[in-house]
This record gives structure tokens, C-alpha cells and sequence, in this order.
């Protein structure tokens, strides 16, 4: 069913397919559709035609256009009014000259009125000024603030439509660089500082029509040098890009490891590596600051050429000038007055002074060019795998089809040197369970993605019938597909939205009418209003029939994945929020989430990736059955390492290193006795067991496992009535069947962390000083260069007024001339002066901010990654949060020490510097228009306020769309597979709505007060030229005295305008240091052992080659190669559970421990088994201190480590994770996190551990060997390979207790053999405690812990509990192959 074509926020218009059309396209005029295209060619490379290319390029509609028509108009508008006064000023200037050289007592009678006429035209101009600010400010804010919500909403489209080899290439933190940092330069780039920049460009072309129509000589003169502006202004911004692309790829690779870390505490914290990827984050910081340090000096040579240009440009008309006056005084032949040379002066000094301001406006425009680049070539990209396109075969039918891979050969674009699959060929009868197993990386699971069409075979085809699979719409295709990830990735959404993804694509007529609510705010309002307390029942009849359906059909699919009993447990049920990527499941509860929404859309073909593997036997056997059911006419394609849940298939196909070796029955293959009869043989649970009744009791307890799974069982009567009538009633929802595990908690603030106050203006800087104090000599050099700047304004004023007074005809020729010379010299040398402080200034700052950005970073990361975990769990945390503290909150910091500062200080001193020399020149003009400083303080001090909570409201606002881009690409196969990117844009769309309208309102607000700050020094000129000329009139001053004040006051009060041209940056950096002033402040368990610098002062375990503060570069990865081997243990360590009780604060009223009481003897290998929620990974939480118990003891080798303070104990204690992670950085990098805290693994020590793992050859064989470097998650590696990655990573600490959660879930028979063969040669000496649905992993244990409801029920040997427990021996029979 086609979706209603909806006018999206964006101004275009959304098909059923998910392509954006620009709504208003059609109805443009011919000639802007072509402009649009020339702009948008890639071949188009200067930074101009760049710029162009970011604003036109984008499909702007008709409002964009006549934003864009409207605040250039007013722009150029702006520009006029000065050149104008300067007409006014020359007129002035030539009657208080001819009243100076007067020889009567007193002016004649219409000079009075003559002033009284040009001061109100002034003020007429200064409110046509002030009209022109706030139209060109508002339209050009509003441009920019569509722009990047376009740019947003387009990056994101292109990234959901991208094929996967597209984004498994992606660099790590890509995604977060270019929402936070590219965004936020491409809207300081393209809002109010463009019309800012117009009005600059019409000031200066006005000024020179003026200084042609008034003196052409001088004016023609000046226009020689205007060139060189331009060669200066784009010269500059060619190399200020090229440093800015290095600098951003140094910082995506940084902005990576911080990303994964904070996604992965629980690692970071386990193996105490934050050390080390703090080393490597700083790695990449170093590398980027020396390209920084070049951009700034090359920013500041650029900004100093300018001035010295327009300096010596002064110079020169003021000797021209000189000379011309010189000739009228003579009597020679002249159309020159002395007012008219004085307008050409007044208004190209003023030009080349406001023109000067232009190089930081380029440099703004330049990076902004460069991120839309950046930005562009993604959003312009063409997919080979379009989700979104309606190209292809949509009538076509999975049901009855044969699929069939002929002769298809892959590789991995990440890996294409790699071959994973070699001339693979074999046929998926339809309606039959075909079955796919072999060893770890054989390509089984690459099979999947081919027949899903994530990738496209290198040789070779997939075919559906008689159809490539090219050939069919993809949309459809994967519609037609339920699939069951190795690794099953959520969104960050409720569990009911999670399982009715499954809908949002199906191929099934009825579920068409879905879409539109599906792709709706209803579900997302429905589970809102059930966490605030509504029943479900109620909220759902609220929400309409279409939603019940959607409930119902999601607590059905619940129901046939086991996981009803789990989502009723829960205080929320369906409405509970799942966590990023899951992460508030267990693996086992993400798995059944992931199953029910596969089965929810009834699909013909269902794809099973190891859906069972992180599942208990039971569990695994009553979902086995439910599936047996619901596929009976359902094309099934599964994958298993556990050959028990394969041994039904119709057809077995085994694979190994990307070839098929063998395919048939269970039977016929192991009668055959090739590789499939010894994988048997290696998984069989059967011989292991010592009792002689399992198999003969086997046909009665399948029997009654079978009675037990009749569908009245599997959908009691109630249920089904439900289903029919609505919602469940609370009084008729199952019971709770075992108690979650714990990643079912929800996110919460901890009891003792209380909202803070507002850090003061005060403690802010306080806070902030720590980080600013190394840097003190750079920045006190800044300082002094930013006072030299800002004096030199008054220099120019006293200069300045010499030399008007200089040029009064009532002076003779020659001294006219003479003072011309000396004047104009004065002028060069000033040239000079403020080229070479410029020049300092920029590079003491620049190199001060990239200093002060780096120590900040590191300090910020590493507060980061101290915080424990229930911190980083706690509301409103999430990666993408923290990762902007590290990122743009660092760097708006570090601009207080950099070309913020410096501007603001050149602005003090100037303003100070013109106030007091005004005043010792002529108190009584200087101290009427000082009077007038107030008002425009006062103005900007409300622009400041105003902007403050703008930022504010802006930084919240959109880190929730850019956390929603950022964790869709993380889950993109996920995306990709069921087809959501139409639901993850909708979402995305919808969290930028709110935030725009209150962005629109603040912008508006605000530059009211920007347009008054600048537009109100018309009237000081104004009010000056009235006052001084009534001074000098009455003589209480010379002409010389006023000229000199004059400019002085003015220069100031525009230097303050453009003071407050900066308050968003100073605004942005003022909530930055409040942010990270919060962070740093931070006090937590252990701060004792850190001092106040941030460093660890006196922790044994401290390699002071990590100090995180240095500034040389070094190779992090390669240093972690020591010489200095470490040995394994001669003992394990005693672990002991005393009575302990532990519930999650998210849910208090709900115990996941129980009165746990078990005792693991040093050296024993023990395990853990039990139903999933049980509380198996709750014990290892507790062990790893990643929280504290409520009650009871947790004793390691004599020390109750609850009643210790630090975790110093973690250095002996090695961690393999459920799931498996890998860090950004190379293999042996990965895997040398695992060593220990005070040493260092060597080569040697890592292959060992490698080959313990079963991994050394599979790493060999890489071209680049241990040096290869893994993406983020470690996307290029198969599930089992990042499994024995994790397994070498703990092997590598030599770890006196090793935890090990499913280690080996996700590993074929023959790898998993290697691991257990390893386990026991270091079991003599290391304390192992295992997690196992696995049996035949732990049967050799040397006591197995039945853990059920959070507490211990049994214990005993493998043959003990076969012979005493019944759920126990269950398992053993289900997961025999003999029978």
C-alpha cells in the first residue's frame, strides 16, 4: 500500500520509497534550475564557487530563494549609509574649514542650520541602517538555519540509502564528526555573519563610487591594491581548507575511539584500558594539532597582509592628497577641496578598515565550504544497493520459489584482498528447512547477507526462480525476508515499536494499511504515556483500532519467541526503552526481541543467523518448536554452531573456507563420515555423560515437551480473545518466570547524584583556569600582540587628525606637502607594526588554543571514561551525548584561548586606549559621546543573554537527532534488512521539528539586539559631529583636537559592534566550560589517587609513558610492544557469594540476586547454567564491582571487595563479554588492552595468546597481519572471529580468575575444541568461571552452579546434576546429537 505523499520539514516531499523530491522544484524558473546544477557539479573547485556550491546546491525552495534575494538586497543595503555619511562629513569638514580660515568674528548665519540638516540625515541613515541590519541578519539566520536542517535531513536520507560495503568502510566517527563539528561550521558559515559580510563588500564597492565620483585620481590610485585583497582572501582560504580536510581526518579517527569506548564501558572498566586508548586518542590529537598550528599561522599571515594592504593604501592617499591640496593652496588649478579629499579619505580608510575585518568572515566561509564538501560527496553519492529505490520486480513471490547461488564468489570491501566465499553453489528448496554450518569465517553468515542483498556477489549470482536477484526490488525483496541476526541489534526505542519494526516493510497484504501508523508518532506517544503511569489498555484505546492491531500482532509474535513472560516482568512491559543498540537486554532477551520481530510479519522466507545461540537449552527448545510450526510453508535458511538445533533440517550444507564441502541429512552425513560426522563427534554431549538412563529416558521427555507446545499452550484461550478484543488486562498477564538479567536495567540518574546548580559566571572561569594555565606565556604573548592591535586604532586617530588638520588650505604649499610625506610615512611604519603583531598574535593563539583543545579533550575523556558504569546508565547519558562534551564542547572551550580572545582583548584595548586619549585631547567631546558607550554595551550585553539560551536550547536539541543518525548507522544492517529507513527518517524528522521552531523564534529575538549594537554608532557620528563642531565653533578646541577624537570613539564603539558580532562564540564557549567544568568536578571512588592536573599520582599500575598530558607524538600501537614478558599465574583466585541481594535502581522492587550464596575454590574451573534472566551476568557485574550489592559479601581471595575502596583488584581479572567488541586501532592493539596495568604485552605474548584462541593462523593470513586495523565493532571480522579476538585478549592478562560469558557461543565445533583444549592447560594455574548454554563446554567444569530466579538451587559435577536434576538433564538430552 503506496504511503500519502506528506510534505516533509525540510520543504520536499516524501514517497512510499523513502526518496526525497523537492516539493517546489517544478514550479522553479529554468534558469535557477540550471544555476542549481552548475553549482552542484563536482568538477567546480575553488572555495567561491565551494560556498556557492553549499548554499545553491542544496535544492533551496521558493522561501530559501526569497530569504536568500531578500537578505542580500538588504545586505548590500547595510553597506551604503557609511560611504553616505562620509559625503555628509566632507561637506562638514569643508565649512569648518572655511570657518577656521574665516576672518570674521563669527560663522555666517546658515551654518547653524546647515549642521542641524546633515545631523538629522545622519540619523535618518542610521535608521535606514538599522532596518537593513535586522532584515539581512534575520533572513540570512533563517538561511542558515534551513540550510543545515536540509544538509541534516539529506546527509541522514543518503547514509539510510547507502548500500552496507558503504558504511562498513565508513571511518569510525565519521558520522558524529560531521553532525556535530561540520554542521555547526557549515551554520556559523551560512547564517547572519553572510549579510554581516555583504554589507562589508557594499561598504567598500559604495565607498569607491564615492571616493570616483568625489577625487577619481586618488580613489583609481587605491583601486590597484583591491587585487591584492582578493589574491589574499582566496590565496589564504585554498591552503586554510587543505589544513582543515587534514585536521578532520586526525580528529574522525579520534572522535572514533572515543565513540567506542564510551559504548563499551563495561570493557574499558574491566580491563582498565582507558590508559591506553586514552594514549591513542592523544596519538591522533598530537597529529592533528601540528596542521591546526599551520591553518592558524597561515590565517594570521592572510589577516595581517590585509591590514598591512590597507594601511599602506592610506599612506598613500594621504600623500596624494597632500599634493593636490598643496596645488589649490598655490593657486593652482584644481577641482579638489579639502573637503572632498577628506570624504575620499575618510570613507577608503574606513573601507580598508572594515575590509580587514573580511579575513575572518573567509576564513568562516572556507571551512564551511569545505564541511558542505564533505557533507556533499556523501548526500550526492549514487547507492549500488538502493533500500529506498522503486527500481526493480515488486510483483514477484518468495513463497513457493527455489533460491539458488550459482557459482558466487565475495570478498569484503573492507578486506577485498580476503576471499570469503569461493564458487560457492547449492540450491534453498522452498518451504524447507535448509541448514548452513562449518568453522568460524567459512562464510556462512555472508551467505545470508547475499541472499538479503546487503552485498552483491563479485562473480556470480543469486537467483529467486528463474530471476536474478538483481532483478527484484530490493524493498520487496527484504519485505519478503524475516531475518535473525548473529549479533541482533536494536533500536533506541521502546520493545514494542522494536517488534513492530518488523511490519514497517512486510510483504504481506495485510499488513499494508500498517504503514502509515507505523510510520507515525503513535506508538512512540502510546509507550510514552505508559512509562508516566497510564495502563496500557487505556492508552492503546486512546490511540485507535490500528494500534491495538499492532499491539496484538507484536504480543503475539512475543508470545512464539519466548519472550512474553520477560516484557510482562518488566514494571513498563512493552513500553520499556531497550537501550542504544539493545544494550538494557540480555543476549538472550535481545535474541527472542529480534526473533519476534522477524516472525511478526509472517514472512515466506525466514534467515536464522545463530537466533538461538545466546539461549538456554529450554528456552532454545521451546522457540525451536514454535518455529517448527510457524514454517511449516516458510522457506527457512538457518545457522547454528549448536548441530543439535540443525540436525531436523531437510538439508545440511557444510562449509568450510568459503567453499561447500558437503550437503545432505543429518543422517546421510554422518553416515558418511566426512567433516560433518566429526563435528558430531566433537559437539556430542552424550558420551560425556556417565549415566546410562539419559537416552532411554529421551522419547518420553521429547513427548512431553512436545505436549507441552500445543498451540492452546503456546496462546492460551485468554490470549487468543485478546487478540481478537484488545490488550491483555494487567490481572491476566502470565507470571514472571525469572527475574531479568542485568542489562534490563533502565537508565537511570543515581540516588545520590542530585541535580546541581548552574555553575556561576565565576566558577566557570575558575574552573576553567586549570586548563588555560599551561599555555599562560602563549596566551600572555597573544595578549600583548592583541593590546599592540588594539592601541594602534588610536594610532591611526592621532595620526589621522594631524593629518587633516595638516592638509587647511590656510596652510602654504610646502608645508602641506611636507606634513603629507611625514604623515603618510607614519602611516606605512604603522603598516608594518600591525603586520608583524597580527602575524604573532595569530600564531601565539592559535598555537595557545590547539594546547589548551588538546588538554581539555584528554581531560574530558578521561574524566569520561573514570565515571563508573551506573554513571554513564544513568537518564540522558548516551554515547553520542558524551561524545560532544569531547568534541565540540572541547573545542568551543579552547576558542577563550584563541582568536576569540585575541579579538576580544584588541577590542578592550582599543576602546580603553581611545577613551583616554579622547579625553586628555578633549574632555568635553569625548565625555558627551562616552555617554553613549552604555547604551551600546547594554545592547550587546541583551544579544548575549539572548544567544546564551539559543545555544542552549540548540546544543540540546539537536544531539538527539544526531544520537538518532548515529546509532541508525551503527545498526544499519538492521535497518537495511527490515527496510526502516522510511521509519528511522520519520523519527529523525520529527526530533528536528520541535527544535527548529524554537531556534527560528531565538534567532529573530536576538538579532534585533545585533542590528541595534551596530546600527546605533550611526547616531554616535551623529551626536559627534553636532557636539565637535560646536566646540570648535565656539573655539574651546582645534580642527586637529576633533579629528583626533573623533576617530578614536568611533573606531571603538565599531570595534565593540564587531565584539558583539562574536557573542555566539563566546556564548557557545561559555556553556562549553560549564559543561566540562561539571565534567571534571566529577568526584568518584578512588580520586585520592589522582591529583589535581588530572594525572594518577601514585597508582602502582600507572605506566608513566601514558601520561596523557605530554606533547610529542608517538605510536601508542607500537609501543605497546614491550620486552618485558609476564608469566601466568601459580594460583587462582577464591571467589565467594555470601548471602547476597542486588536489584537494579531502575527497578528496585524487583531482587535480581536472591540471598546468592556459592564458593569457587582458587584454581577450580566452575560454571554457571541456568534460564536466561536468571542472574548468571549479574554475578559477573558484581565481581567487576560494576555495582555494589545491597546486601552481602563478595569475597576475592580473603578481601570482601565491597568494603574496598578502588578496583585495583580488576588488574588479575580478565573478562570475555557476552558480546564481542573491538576498539578502533589495530589487532595487536586489541588485544594488548588485555594486559595487564603495569606491563605490557609482548609480540611473542600475543600470537601465544592468539593461537591459545585459535586465532594466529586467521590473523597470518591478513596481508597486514596483527598490524591490520580493525574498524569500530570490528565490522571486517565474522562473529566467531571477534569471539577468539576477545578470548586472546583476556588470555593476554594472564588473569588469576577468568570470567567467561557464552565465550564460545558463537564458535564452530572445532574452534570451540581449540578454546576448551586451551582453557585447560591454563586452568591449572587461573581460576575460570563460566557461563554456558553450551553443555558440552562446561561438562568437564569442576562444579556447575544451577543459578534460577537469582539465587543458587544445585550444585554439583556434570554426572552428579544428570543424575539428581531434572531441568539439567533436560538440557543434556536436548542438546545430545545421539538420538
Amino acid at each position: 500500500m503506496a504511503v500519502e505523499e506528506k510534505n516533509s520539514p525540510t520543504g520536499a516531499a516524501m514517497t512510499n520509497t523513502g526518496i526525497l523530491v523537492p516539493s517546489s522544484q517544478q514550479s522553479l524558473p529554468e534558469w535557477w534550475t540550471k544555476t542549481q546544477k552548475f553549482f552542484s557539479r563536482e568538477n567546480t573547485i575553488t572555495p567561491t564557487f565551494g560556498y556557492f556550491r553549499l548554499l545553491f546546491g542544496t535544492q533551496p525552495g521558493k522561501t530559501d530563494i526569497a530569504l536568500i534575494v531578500i537578505g542580500t538586497i538588504a545586505g548590500i543595503g547595510a553597506g551604503i549609509p557609511f560611504p553616505l555619511l562620509g559625503i555628509l562629513f566632507g561637506e562638514l569638514v569643508d565649512d569648518l574649514n572655511s570657518s577656521t580660515c574665516s576672518t570674521t568674528q563669527a560663522p555666517p548665519g546658515g551654518y547653524q542650520a546647515a549642521i542641524t540638516t546633515k545631523v538629522l540625515q545622519v540619523i535618518y541613515v542610521s535608521i535606514l541602517n538599522f532596518v537593513c541590519m535586522y532584515i539581512h541578519t534575520g533572513c540570512w539566520s533563517m538561511v542558515g538555519e534551513r540550510l543545515v536542517r536540509r544538509l541534516r535531513t539529506k546527509y541522514f536520507h543518503s547514509l539510510l540509502r547507502q548500500e552496507i560495503a558503504f558504511t562498513d568502510t565508513l571511518p569510525s566517527g565519521d558520522v558524529t564528526s560531521r553532525l556535530v563539528s561540520d554542521i555547526e561550521v557549515i551554520q556559523a558559515g551560512t547564517s547572519e555573519k553572510v549579510g554581516l559580510f555583504i554589507g562589508t563588500i557594499s561598504y567598500f564597492v559604495a565607498a569607491y563610487i564615492v571616493a570616483f565620483l568625489k577625487v577619481a585620481t586618488i580613489a583609481a590610485m587605491l583601486m590597484s591594491v583591491v587585487p591584492i585583497y582578493f589574491l589574499m582572501a582566496f590565496g589564504g582560504g585554498h591552503y586554510i581548507k587543505k589544513y582543515s580536510g587534514r585536521i578532520s581526518t586526525h580528529i574522525n579517527a579520534a572522535t572514533s575511539i572515543v565513540s567506542s569506548s564510551l559504548s563499551h564501558m563495561s570493557i574499558v572498566h574491566a580491563f582498565n584500558a582507558n590508559a591506553r586508548l586514552e594514549a591513542l586518542f592523544a596519538q591522533h590529537l598530537v597529529s592533528a594539532r601540528m596542521d591546526a598550528l599551520k591553518k592558524a599561522i597561515t590565517h594570521s599571515i592572510q589577516f595581517g597582509m590585509l591590514y598591512f594592504v590597507a594601511y599602506a593604501s592610506n599612506a598613500l592617499a594621504f600623500w596624494q592628497g597632500s599634493r593636490m591640496i598643496a596645488d589649490l593652496a598655490e593657486g593652482k588649478p584644481s577641482k579638489v577641496s579639502v573637503g572632498a579629499v577628506y570624504t575620499v579619505i575618510f570613507v577608503l580608510l574606513d573601507a580598508s578598515f572594515v575590509l580587514s575585518q573580511m579575513a575572518p568572515f573567509m576564513h568562516i566561509f572556507a571551512s564551511a565550504a569545505s564541511a558542505g564538501d564533505r557533507l556533499m560527496t556523501t548526500i550526492k553519492r549514487q547507492s549500488a544497493i538502493d533500500g529506498t529505490s522503486s527500481e526493480g520486480d515488486s510483483t514477484i513471490s518468495l513463497a513457493s520459489e527455489e533460491i539458488e547461488l550459482q557459482d558466487v564468489t565475495f570478498n569484503y570491501p573492507a578486506r577485498p584482498e580476503v576471499p570469503v566465499l569461493q564458487g560457492v553453489s547449492f540450491k534453498i528448496p522452498p518451504n524447507k528447512h535448509t541448514a548452513i554450518v562449518g568453522t568460524s569465517g567459512s562464510g556462512k553468515s555472508t551467505v545470508v547477507a547475499l541472499l538479503e542483498r546487503l552485498y552483491d556477489p563479485i562473480t556470480g549470482c543469486v537467483r529467486v526462480g528463474n530471476r536474478d536477484l538483481k532483478e527484484i526490488n530490493v524493498r520487496h525483496l527484504r519485505g519478503s525476508i524475516g531475518l535473525v541476526q548473529q549479533e541482533p541489534n536494536l533500536l533506541d526505542r521502546s520493545i514494542l515499536e522494536n517488534i513492530a519494526h518488523g511490519l514497517v516493510s512486510s510483504s504481506q497484504e495485510k499488513h499494508k494499511h500498517l504503514l502509515p501508523t507505523l510510520l507515525g508518532p503513535s506508538l512512540s506517544e502510546l509507550t510514552e504515556k505508559i512509562r508516566q503511569g497510564a495502563s496500557e489498555d487505556e492508552a492503546v484505546t486512546e490511540q485507535g483500532d490500528v494500534v491495538r492491531e499492532i499491539v496484538n500482532l507484536t504480543r503475539h509474535a512475543a508470545t512464539l519467541s519466548n519472550a512474553i513472560d520477560f516484557i510482562n516482568a518488566l514494571p513498563d512491559g512493552l513500553a520499556t526503552r531497550v537501550g542504544s543498540s539493545g544494550a538494557e537486554l540480555s543476549g538472550g532477551q535481545k535474541q527472542r526481541i529480534a526473533l519476534a520481530r522477524a516472525l511478526i510479519r509472517d514472512p515466506p522466507v525466514l534467515l536464522l543467523d545463530e537466533a538461538t545461540a545466546a539461549l538456554d537449552s529450554t528456552s532454545e527448545r521451546l522457540i525451536q518448536a514454535a518455529l517448527n510450526k510457524v514454517s511449516e510453508n516458510v522457506t527457512t535458511v538457518s545457522i547454528a554452531h549448536r548441530l543439535a538445533t540443525a540436525k531436523d533440517a531437510d538439508n545440511i550444507i557444510v562449509m568450510q573456507k568459503g567453499r561447500v564441502m558437503e550437503q545432505g541429512t543429518h543422517m546421510d552425513l554422518v553416515a558418511r563420515d566426512g567433516v560433518y560426522a566429526g563435528m558430531v563427534r566433537l559437539q556430542n554431549i552424550g558420551k560425556f555423560s556417565s549415566s546410562s538412563s539419559i537416552m532411554t529416558e529421551s522419547t518420553q521427555v521429547d513427548a512431553n515437551i512436545d505436549r507441552s507446545l500445543t498451540t492452546d499452550t503456546l496462546l492460551n484461550k485468554e490470549e487468543k480473545l485478546s487478540l481478537e478484543q484488545g490488550v491483555l488486562d494487567e490481572k491476566e498477564k502470565p507470571a514472571q518466570l525469572y527475574m531479568p538479567e542485568e542489562a534490563d536495567s533502565l537508565p537511570t540518574e543515581p540516588e545520590n547524584e542530585k541535580e546541581k546548580p548552574k555553575q556561576t559566571l565565576w566558577a566557570t572561569m575558575k574552573g576553567s583556569f586549570p586548563l588555560i594555565r599551561p599555555n599562560i606565556l602563549l596566551i600572555s604573548l597573544g595578549l600583548i600582540t592583541s593590546i599592540m592591535i588594539g592601541v594602534s586604532y588610536t594610532g591611526e586617530a592621532v595620526i589621522f587628525g594631524h593629518t587633516v588638520g595638516s592638509l587647511s588650505v590656510c596652510r602654504g604649499g610646502p608645508s602641506i606637502r611636507s606634513s603629507g610625506m611625514l604623515f603618510g610615512l607614519l602611516f606605512f611604519i604603522l603598516a608594518i607594526v600591525k603586520f608583524a603583531a597580527v602575524i604573532v598574535n595569530g600564531a601565539a593563539f592559535g598555537w595557545a588554543a590547539e594546547k589548551t583543545l588538546y588538554r581539555t579533550r584528554v581531560l574530558s575523556l578521561r574524566s569520561l571514561l573514570r565515571q563508573p558504569l551506573e554513571w554513564h546508565n544513568a537518564d540522558g547519558r548516551t554515547p553520542g551525548l558524551l561524545v560532544a562534551l569531547v568534541t565540540s564542547d572541547a573545542s568551543a572551550l579552547s576558542s577563550l584561548t584563541g582568536t576569540t580572545i585575541g579579538v576580544l582583548f584588541s577590542t578592550v584595548a582599543n576602546l580603553f586606549a581611545g577613551v583616554i586619549l579622547s579625553h586628555v585631547i578633549a574632555w568635553k567631546i569625548a565625555v558627551v559621546l562616552l555617554a553613549t558607550l552604555p547604551v551600546l554595551l547594554a545592547s550587546g550585553v541583551l544579544r548575549l543573554r539572548v544567544m546564551a539560551q539559543y545555544q542552549k536550547k540548540h546544543q540540546k536539541a539537536y544531539a538527539k537527532a544526531t544520537a538518532i543518525t548515529v546509532e541508525s548507522v551503527d545498526n544499519i544492517k538492521s535497518i537495511a534488512a527490515f527496510s526502516l529507513e522510511q521509519e528511522a527518517y520519520s523519527v529523525f524528522n520529527r526530533s528536528l521539528k520541535a527544535p527548529y521552531k524554537s531556534n527560528m523564534k531565538s534567532v529573530l529575538h536576538g538579532n534585533f539586539w545585533l542590528s541595534l549594537a551596530y546600527s546605533i554608532s550611526t547616531l554616535v557620528y551623529a551626536l559627534a559631529y553636532w557636539w565637535g563642531s560646536q566646540q570648535i565653533l565656539a573655539g574651546m578646541y582645534t580642527q586637529v583636537q576633533f579629528f583626533i577624537v573623533l576617530p578614536a570613539l568611533l573606531f571603538s564603539t565599531q570595534s565593540c559592534g564587531q565584539m558583539f558580532a562574536l557573542v555566539p562564540d563566546i556564548s557557545k564557549a561559555r556553556i562549553a566550560a560549564s559543561n566540562i567544568v561539571d565534567l571534571l568536578s566529577i568526584k568518584h571512588e578512588g580520586d585520592e589517587e589522582y591529583d589535581k592536573t588530572g594525572s594518577k599520582a601514585s597508582a602502582k599500575h600507572t605506566d608513566p609513558r601514558f601520561n596523557m598530558l605530554e606533547d610529542k607524538p608517538r605510536d601508542v600501537e607500537a609501543q605497546l610492544i614491550t620486552t618485558t614478558p609476564s608469566s601466568f599465574p601459580t594460583k587462582g583466585m577464591g571467589v565467594q557469594f555470601r548471602n547476597v541481594h542486588f536489584r537494579y535502581p531502575s527497578r528496585p522492587n524487583q531482587p535480581a540476586l536472591d540471598d546468592l550464596s556459592i564458593n569457587i575454590s582458587p584454581g577450580q574451573f566452575c560454571a554457571l547454567v541456568g534460564p536466561s534472566g536468571s542472574g548468571k551476568s549479574t554475578t559477573f557485574a558484581l565481581l567487576e564491582k560494576f555495582y555494589n550489592p545491597a546486601s552481602g559479601s563478595i569475597i576475592i581471595d580473603g578481601v570482601d571487595i565491597t568494603k574496598q575502596s578502588g578496583a585495583a583488584f580488576r588488574d588479575t581479572i580478565a573478562l570475555v563479554p557476552q558480546e564481542n567488541v573491538m576498539f578502533e586501532g589495530t589487532v595487536a592493539f586489541n588485544i594488548g588492552l588485555g594486559a595487564r596495568p603495569d606491563v605490557e604485552a609482548t609480540q611473542e605474548e600475543i600470537e601465544e595468546a592468539c593461537r591459545l584462541a585459535n586465532i594466529h593462523d586467521t590473523i597470518a593470513a591478513l596481508p597486514d597481519g596483527y598490524n591490520t586495523v580493525c574498524s569500530q565493532d570490528g565490522k571486517q571480522f565474522s562473529g566467531g572471529q571477534r569471539q577468539r579476538l576477545s578470548i586472546a585478549r583476556a588470555l593476554v592478562r594472564k588473569p588469576r580468575l577468568l570470567l567467561l560469558d557464552e565465550s564460545t557461543s558463537a564458535l564452530d565445533v572445532e574452534s570451540e575444541k581449540h578454546v576448551q583444549d586451551a582453557l585447560a592447560k591454563v586452568a591449572r594455574k587461573t581460576t575460570i568461571v563460566a557461563i554456558a548454554h553450551r553443555l558440552n563446554t562446561i561438562h568437564r567444569a569442576d562444579r556447575i552452579f544451577m543459578i534460577e530466579g537469582g539465587r543458587c538451587v544445585d550444585q554439583g559435577t556434570h554426572a552428579e546434576l544428570v543424575e539428581r536434576c531434572e531441568s539439567y538433564r533436560a538440557n543434556v538430552i536436548h542438546q545430545s546429537l545421539d538420538a
